[in-house]
C-alpha cells in the first residue's frame, strides 16, 4: 500500500472511533448559510417523522455536517438534522446505508464515503421534519 493510503486508512480508522468534541454540536455561519440556501424553495410544516420509507426517497442531498434534505417527490421533501456533526459529511457528499425493518429512522447508522469511495466515518440520521415545495405566487398588478 502507498504511504497516502496508509495515512488515508489512519485518518479514517481514527474518525471512526466517534469521538467528536462537544463544540461540534452547533453548526457554524457557514453552515447556516448553506443551509439556508437549501431551504429558499420550501416551507417547513412542523410536522416530523421518526422514519422514512426508503423506496419512496428519489434523492438526497448532504447540505453540510449537520444536514441532508431527502426528496419524496417533486412538491415533498424531508430535512434530517443530525444529533451532532458528522466530519467530512459536507465535504464528501456521498452516504450510504442498511435499510433494517423496511424504513431508515432515527438513530440509524449511515456511512460517508470520500471521492473515491473509500468509506470513513458513520453517523447517525436525526428525526425527519417534513419539507413542502413554496407555492408560486401570483403577481401583484
Amino acid at each position: 500500500m502507498k504511504l497516502r493510503q496508509i495515512a488515508t486508512c489512519m485518518v479514517a480508522g481514527l474518525f471512526m472511533t466517534g469521538t467528536v468534541g462537544s463544540d461540534d454540536t452547533a453548526p457554524d455561519a457557514e453552515e447556516k448559510t448553506k443551509l439556508d440556501a437549501a431551504l429558499e424553495k420550501y416551507e417547513k410544516n412542523g410536522e416530523r417523522k421518526r422514519c422514512l420509507n426508503p423506496t419512496r426517497i428519489r434523492n438526497s442531498n448532504v447540505i453540510d455536517d449537520y444536514h441532508i434534505i431527502f426528496e419524496i417527490s417533486a412538491r415533498k421533501a424531508y430535512l434530517s438534522k443530525l444529533p451532532r456533526r458528522c466530519p467530512s459529511l459536507g465535504y464528501n457528499r456521498s452516504i450510504q446505508y442498511t435499510v433494517r425493518g423496511g424504513s431508515i429512522c432515527k438513530g440509524d447508522l449511515f456511512q460517508v464515503f470520500d471521492p473515491n469511495g473509500i468509506p470513513g466515518i458513520s453517523c447517525n440520521f436525526g428525526e425527519f421534519e417534513e419539507l413542502k415545495l413554496k407555492q408560486d405566487k401570483p403577481e401583484a398588478g
